[in-house]
């Protein structure tokens, strides 16, 4: 029997902050679920932040267009395994239990995120993200069914809004291990993403200690005590989603504020590292030194002379930029001194040139550019729970999705300074993570016990399988319309797929407003 807090009556009640209502073991409960949530998403940030990293080394010689083409599929399919794993382990959860299944989907995130360093090509890395996925998906589905079903009625929203908040600790922990894993590197790409994900296998310490630690919540051992005798529904029924038009309403609402949300982040806010890659190229000082060079040279005879002395690294880093300055549909010739330098062309290298900066900058840059984002996330989220709190779940929704477009239109149209990001990166974060706070607060209020872990994990995990989609149209869009325009392609698509957040702004008014009631139940269960 999990303790509870002394009754009170209402006036005293509402007046304790809702951290005062917990006992020792709600804080056992919450911390430990926290903590399985915090470092799945530093797993999310250590993919995220060395995508491109990774890619480079992987595909050697391709453009920095094909390293972000690949990267999206990578992407795509990591979604791909987070939304079956989110599936299957949501009803596994309801089924099984919350504790015993969050315990479980931890140490496969774990192990599989180790296994991510040994990836030889770019297909197998994808394979072990898409088992690793497994685990980031259920895992969330577990832990925030476990932490509302324990948590007392008065504490449960900000207990779920602080479950999610801190979500973005782990995102920071993961953008700092990039930091650390290139000074062990000394900068080189083929190391640095493989010491990060290396990191990534300590969670599987937690697992061991949750699983000592954590029991199943009484609601849902009522629950399954009353399925097994006959005297409630059946636990964990993805049919029985949609079988009551109730249960059906509220699926479909959750799916597609999940899917706005998702794609918004993952096809566009979680590109942040990349937007770096698109404002300021990377290369050794001394490649910088001798493309400086090839750019001042007066002909192309003289060119040609340079370029014929080049190291590998310096061709690598001269087609990489050359790429930038590539029209709509042209391919780059094998040999470098092949491409002609229009004074047009020349005045947009040398322009280009001007902002460039090391891969070890670089690597910084994106790690620093990711710690702010993450602080902008922890209150952004912690504002829905405010926000939820006082004026409801619905206008909370719908003022974060439109803070959400809003902050990708204005950050990836203006970032074109370093020194952007201490500003620009804080307000993405806060804004692109607003509706991942309600996700935690909301969905949990939207189904029974003996549905809920199933229908989160729908909600928050199927919405993946059309949320996948975003990566790949965002880094296809951007390919046709490189070149086309003034601005940088990678730039447009993400103002064009941002308005993705129409369709969580509509859900956001066609679901109910939960905010001062009880967790649902079905009606017959409710009788007995």
């Amino acid at each position: 029997m999990i303790p509870t807090t002394p009754a009170l009556n209402g006036t005293e009640l509402d007046a304790r902050p809702w951290y005062r209502h917990l006992n020792g073991y709600h804080w056992a409960v919450l911390i430990l679920c926290a903590l399985g949530w915090m470092f799945d998403c530093a797993d999310q940030m250590m993919f995220t932040i060395s995508r491109a990293i990774s890619m480079r080394d992987l595909l050697p010689g391709q453009s920095l267009a094909e390293q972000t083409r690949i990267g999206s599929i990578a992407t795509t399919v990591f979604m791909i395994g987070w939304a079956t794993g989110g599936l299957v382990f949501g009803v596994v959860g309801d089924k099984w239990g919350r504790a015993k299944t969050m315990t479980l989907t931890v140490a496969m995130y774990a192990v599989f995120t180790g296994l991510s360093a040994l990836a030889h090509n770019w297909w197998e890395f994808s394979i072990w993200r898409f088992i690793t996925g497994f685990g980031v998906g259920g895992e969330f589905a577990a832990g925030a069914g476990l932490v509302a079903d324990t948590m007392p009625e008065q504490a449960r929203a900000q207990a779920l809004g602080f479950l999610q908040a801190l979500s973005a600790v782990g995102n920071v922990i993961g953008a700092e291990l990039l930091s650390v894993s290139s000074n062990l590197a000394h900068g080189a790409d083929h190391l640095t993403w493989r010491y990060l994900y290396c990191f990534g296998a300590i969670p599987a310490l937690i697992a061991v200690f949750a699983m000592s630690r954590m029991r199943e919540p009484e609601k849902w051992v009522l629950a399954k005590q009353a399925a097994r005798e006959g005297a409630g529904q059946a636990m964990g029924k993805i049919s029985d989603l949609f079988s009551d038009p109730r249960w059906r309403r509220n699926t479909l609402v959750g799916l597609a504020l999940a899917i706005s949300g998702v794609v918004g982040l993952w096809g566009i806010g979680f590109y942040s590292p990349e937007l770096i890659d698109a404002s300021f190229p990377q290369m050794s000082v001394e490649a910088g030194h001798h493309i400086e060079a090839v750019v001042a040279a007066p002909d192309a005879a003289q060119r040609a002379i340079l370029i014929k002395d080049f190291k590998p690294d310096d061709a690598t880093a001269y087609r990489r930029l050359l790429s930038r300055t590539a029209r709509h549909g042209e391919v780059l010739p094998a040999n470098l001194a092949d491409v002609s330098l229009s004074s047009e062309r020349r005045t947009e290298l040398a322009e280009l040139l001007k902002s460039r900066i090391t891969p070890e900058e670089g690597a910084q840059l994106k790690s620093r550019g990711s710690i702010v984002q993450q602080i902008g996330a922890f209150f952004g989220m912690l504002a829905f729970a405010w926000m939820a709190t006082r004026i409801g779940r619905k206008p909370a929704f719908v003022i974060g999705f439109v803070a959400a477009w809003a902050g990708i239109v204005i950050v990836f149209l203006d970032f074109h300074k370093p020194d952007q990001i201490y500003y620009l990166y804080p307000l993405l974060g806060f804004c692109t993570l607003i509706p991942f706070g309600g996700y935690a607060v909301y969905f949990p209020e939207l189904f029974p016990t003996r549905l809920r872990t199933t229908g989160i994990g729908f909600c928050y995990n199927v919405g993946r399988y059309v949320a996948a989609l975003g990566p790949i149209t965002f880094g296809s869009l951007a390919a046709l319309l490189g070149g086309r325009f003034a601005i940088q392609g990678f730039r447009l698509a993400a103002v064009i797929v941002a308005a993705v957040y129409i369709i969580g702004i509509v859900a956001a008014f066609i679901g109910p407003e939960t905010k001062g009631q009880p967790l649902p139940e079905d009606q017959p269960m409710a009788a007995h």
